[in-house]
Parts: structure tokens; sequence; C-alpha cells
């Protein structure tokens, strides 16, 4: 969202640049501030806050991050951390704002992770407005599935909030230079001093055609509060924020899981190496020769190599089975090939 004209900010008010001071005594003599200039002092206050309390939570906690890691990926064995470096750019936040080990209950949902927790407490008298603005959002803002509805590559962009509905218009510099409408994103937003950023954000770019277990969820969360007769609300993001996560958990999986290799009859390929102690090639070729249905030995021999004495060396002979289960113009199935090793 863009900043407000002048006369729309007190004197007396806190400088939407995020310096502390009054208004009337930072940015109204000389100028009203612009977004980017706001942008910037902010962005650097909320790097030097995250860069405290990351040094701050690996003093303190840092013996159970692989813990929280489990925790975040729900599962007890997840991809080792050491080898998720992308993944670090949403773990982290989870880790020190949101990650709870002692309070699995849904009631303790939206009061901060227990690092962030014992930050504040540790910190309370040392930390500034505005620090206390940031931990404040890392702490109570949900996590949510946004698509971008228009982006300006580099600058900023405007998204829908797919499970409450909403629109924001998100400043946001490196991640939206590679983000086209319609793509989805994994995210939490800030709402700070005039403007809107992720405070968090995964480090995939969801397809368009995951939208369908977005919207799925959508309706899970309002089946669950379907008795209350009202609208999904972003507490109740908070509320089921395990659910929501499972479901990006499991988009995440499934964009980088390798392809499943099927035949044409739509059987799973299986990979298995046999070996043989054989008589000759010659033996081997005359036993399985007659697998290669509708191919002649002669056939076969075409593309044969053979020694100077004119021997067979090598040889590839298809598993053949007439008519296709799936495609019914082929005439034949290939259901394995036998191929002759060149030294025998």
């Amino acid at each position: 969202m863009s900043l407000h004209a002048r006369e729309k900010i007190g004197r007396n008010d806190p400088c939407p640049c995020g310096s502390g001071k009054k208004y009337k005594h930072c940015c109204l003599p000389g100028y009203a501030p612009s977004v980017d200039h706001v942008w910037a002092r902010q962005h650097e206050e909320s790097d030097r806050l995250t860069r405290e309390i990351t040094r701050f939570a690996l003093r303190k906690f840092g013996e159970r991050i692989y813990e929280a890691w489990q925790d975040f990926n729900m599962r007890e064995v997840p991809k080792p951390l050491e080898e998720a470096a992308d993944e670090r750019q949403i773990f982290m936040p989870y880790f020190l704002f949101q990650w709870n080990p002692d309070a699995r209950r849904t009631s303790a949902r939206g009061q901060g992770g227990v690092v962030a927790r014992w930050y504040m407490l540790e910190k309370s008298k040392q930390l500034t407005a505005m620090q206390r603005m940031f931990l404040e959002q890392a702490t109570t803002q949900p996590l949510s599935f946004y698509e971008v509805v228009w982006n300006e590559p580099g600058e900023r962009m405007r998204v829908w909030d797919v499970l409450v509905g909403g629109e924001t218009e998100v400043i946001e510099r490196s991640g939206s230079r590679h983000l086209r409408e319609g793509d989805l994103l994994f995210a939490q937003i800030w709402h700070q001093s005039e403007l809107a950023v992720f405070g968090s954000m995964a480090p995939i770019c969801i397809p368009p055609s995951h939208k369908i277990e977005v919207i799925e969820l959508r309706k899970k969360l309002k089946t669950r509060i379907a008795k209350q007769n009202r609208y999904l609300a972003p507490h109740d993001l908070l509320r089921y924020a395990d659910l929501i996560r499972a479901t990006y958990l499991d988009i995440r999986d499934r964009l980088f899981a390798p392809p499943m290799l099927c035949n044409t009859d739509g059987d799973l390929l299986l990979f298995h190496t046999l070996t043989f102690r054989i008589e000759s090639a010659e033996a081997a070729f005359d036993a399985l020769a007659p697998l290669a249905v509708g191919h002649s030995r002669e056939e076969l021999l075409d593309d044969a190599e053979l020694s100077d004495d004119g021997k067979l060396r090598k040889v590839d002979i298809d598993w053949i089975k007439k008519g296709n289960r799936k495609i019914n113009t082929w005439d034949n199935t290939i259901l394995a090939t036998s191929r002759f090793p060149r030294d025998m």
C-alpha cells in the first residue's frame, strides 16, 4: 500500500520512516518520506533484529534446532538441515518466532514461539518501538497462501489471500523478480508503518496448477468453523497453522519428487540387474530370441556385433508381447530389453 499524503500524518505522530521520533522532529521539516525511504529504514532495522535474535536463539536453543526442523517438516527423519539451504528462508522465521515445542494445544496459537518469548523477556528494556512492532507482527500474523494479482518485478506486488480473502499491496524487492500473475506464495505478511512486507516467505513459487490443493484446504477450514456461523478469519489460520503448513509441505515435496516412470500399460517400472553365467552368447541368444514376438532371428542379428571369427559378441533383444492395454492402435508392448555385454 502506498504512503498517505503528508497531511494525513499528525505532527506528533511517530514518523513513518521508523526513526522513533515524532514526525515534526524528523521528516516533516524537509519532506514527506517516500515509500523507498521508509522501506529501506525498516528493512535495515528488521535485518538487525533478525541477526540479534538468531544469535540469541543459537546460544540458548542451538542444540534443539534439529528438533525444530523435525517439527517444521512434521516428520521424524526430514531431509538434513545442512542440505536444505533454500528452505532456511521459511524455516528460520518458524524457529525464531513460531516454534512451540511444549505447547501443542491449539489454545497456545498466536502467542509467539518459545525463542521469541524468551528474547522479549531478556531484552525488554533494550527493544526499540520498531523492534517491538516487528516482534509483534512476526509472532501474531498467520502464514497463508497468496495468489499474485499483479507484479512489478523488483518493486512490489498485489496479492490475494486465497484462504481468508482480501488483497494487499506488498513491497518486495527480491522475491518479486521471478513471479507472474497467478503464481502462489506461502508467506506471512507484516503490516508496518504505512506499508506491508513479507515477514517470511517460502523459497518456492507454487504454480497455479496447485491452487486446487489450497482451495481444498480452505474447504476443510470452513468446515471446522461451520457451526460458528461466521467467515474464516485470520485468527483461524493461527489456530490451524499446522494443517496449513502440512499443505505447503505436501505441495513442496510433490514439486520436487522425481517423476514416476511407467510402461505404456501404466505399470511402474522397477529396475533390476540380473547376472547369469551362460555357456555362450549363441546359447543365450537361442534361448531368448523367441521372446521378441514378431521378429525373426535374422532381423535380431542385423544389428548384432560379431567378433573377427564371426561369433556373436553383442546383441539387444526386446521382450515383446502382442497388443497394448492402454493404446489400442499399437500392435505390441515392450516388456523388457535383454542386452548381451561386449565381453562374454
